[in-house]
């Protein structure tokens, strides 16, 4: 009897093994066949989970006896008001429930490549930059590094799917925005400051080497959202810093975004920015919403705009190949008809068709949106059917 229990040991050991060979295969032929370009990203953001995000999280347990004025500045200005006794305990609980491996079993099943993981500077646990306050890091809830490994070695490889990591808040905030996690609200003092810019090379190089090996590890965006006092010529410089010092290991994707108010094929000189042959495994990200700057349009004139002027505007791009990193079908329109619904969402699947990058919407879900009709929540989109992928 003991010499069939370890003959069956070993066999099922082999299973076990040619299962994770087979699964390592299949991640390796995605995440290479998405960075040479054969296939796109189609995904989409885990938004509010490793860098919290009120607005679309109201019911998680992190905002516990947080006013709202307080909560809608973001993560840092949070944890201030809560202090570590409160603080660490309900972002641990928010961290643990708002997004699961079920989320990625979903994401999968959904067929669904690839999810943008938003994370803080703060990830990291270290700042060694030589500036500005060397200890904001340390504000925040600690350990959000489990969660990101947890996703990008357990959950994401068990499910087919490849993590593209968004430097989604920056040292110093590089928008001023709650989604930055800004110490000083509404501010962006990221690219005025040479330490700030050190603490973002420093914590991009860190997470690409931690993660380089990781089969399920497509890359990084470098910054998420620049814009505000953020000068052009210090991202740019920034970018190509990043690009440097990651390039002496990894030959991981890296997504560049220009300022937020760039977001055409003509603004400034970004199509003609780090161009291959001399540069590679680049991709241009958009984010195009059609909210901001939309207001009062109807139904028909959104879904006219959608089929034209974006799908113009997507394949006039000349640059390095383009990325949709976020987009929605939330609006200030009332599409009650569904079939509108589904042709607005339809509209904009076919001009990103023409972007060679791909697409991540904005975002999986809210906080116990289940059911929902939110054109925010691709999950609650999904499910109803306005989103046919």
């Amino acid at each position: 009897m003991h010499f069939i229990d370890i003959w069956l040991g070993l066999i099922l050991l082999g299973i076990s093994s040619g299962l994770t060979i087979t699964r390592r295969s299949v991640l390796d032929t995605l995440r290479e066949d998405i960075k040479n370009g054969h296939i796109p990203m189609k995904g989409v953001n885990l938004g509010g989970w490793l860098v919290a995000e009120n607005w679309m999280t109201k019911g998680s347990p992190a905002w516990n006896g947080v006013p709202d004025d307080i909560a809608n500045k973001g993560e840092y200005q949070t944890m201030q008001h809560l202090g570590h006794a409160k603080g660490d305990d309900q972002f641990k609980r928010h961290r643990d429930s708002f997004i699961t491996e079920q989320d990625f079993r979903d994401i999968s099943a959904a067929k669904m490549n690839t999810v943008r993981i938003p994370v803080g500077y703060w990830i990291t646990g270290f700042d060694n930059s030589g500036g500005g306050d060397p200890n904001g890091w340390r504000v925040f809830a600690p350990n959000a590094i489990n969660y990101l490994d947890r996703a990008i070695r357990e959950w994401a490889p068990r499910y087919n799917l490849v993590v593209l990591i968004s430097f989604h808040a920056a040292k110093g905030s590089q928008n001023g925005m709650d989604h930055s996690a800004p110490s000083d609200p509404g501010k962006s003092h990221w690219g005025n400051y040479p330490e700030n810019v050190r603490n973002t090379l420093d914590a991009v190089e860190w997470l690409a080497r931690r993660y380089n090996s990781d089969a399920a590890f497509l890359g990084i965006g470098l910054l998420n959202e620049p814009s505000g006092t953020t000068p052009e010529n210090v991202l740019k410089q920034y970018y190509y810093d990043a690009y440097g010092r990651i390039r002496l290991f990894s030959n991981c994707l890296l997504v560049v975004a220009p300022l937020l108010y760039q977001q055409g094929p003509y603004d400034s000189d970004w199509r003609n920015y780090m161009s291959p042959p001399n540069w590679y495994n680049i991709r241009h990200e958009w984010h195009r919403y059609q909210i901001w700057g939309f207001e009062g349009w109807d139904e028909n004139r959104l879904i006219s705009y959608a089929q034209n002027d974006l799908k113009n505007a997507v394949n006039a791009w000349t640059g390095n190949w383009l990325f949709i990193g976020e987009w929605s079908i939330a609006s200030s329109a009332n599409f009650n008809n569904d079939d509108d619904l589904r042709r607005y969402a339809q509209a904009q699947l076919d001009a990103f068709k023409g972007a060679t990058g791909g697409w991540t919407f904005w975002t999986w879900k809210f906080y116990n949106d289940d059911g929902s009709r939110n054109g925010w929540s691709m999950k609650a989109m999904i499910n109803r059917g306005f989103i046919q992928l």
